[in-house]
């Protein structure tokens, strides 16, 4: 068996061993929350440019038919 697929001794189920990790992954972060554990990732960062600040809003979107005209001169 390759790397690729997880084969565990005890029950013989046998997955894609990415898909097995993430699904591990996935049932750690669950109970994690349910604790109440607090997230160790980092906050995004509050760029005003980027529109990740609530209290900032983001530029105007101009519609695409007035940007054509613009774009064409």
């Amino acid at each position: 068996m390759s790397q690729a697929w997880f084969a565990c001794r005890s029950c013989g189920f046998v997955d894609h061993a990415d898909r097995n990790g993430s699904r591990n992954i996935r049932a750690r972060a669950r109970q994690s929350w349910r604790r109440g554990a607090q997230s160790t990732a980092p906050a995004p960062p509050r760029n005003p440019g980027l529109g990740l600040d609530a209290s900032v809003a983001p530029p105007p979107v101009m519609p695409a038919a007035q940007a054509l005209r613009y774009s064409r001169g």
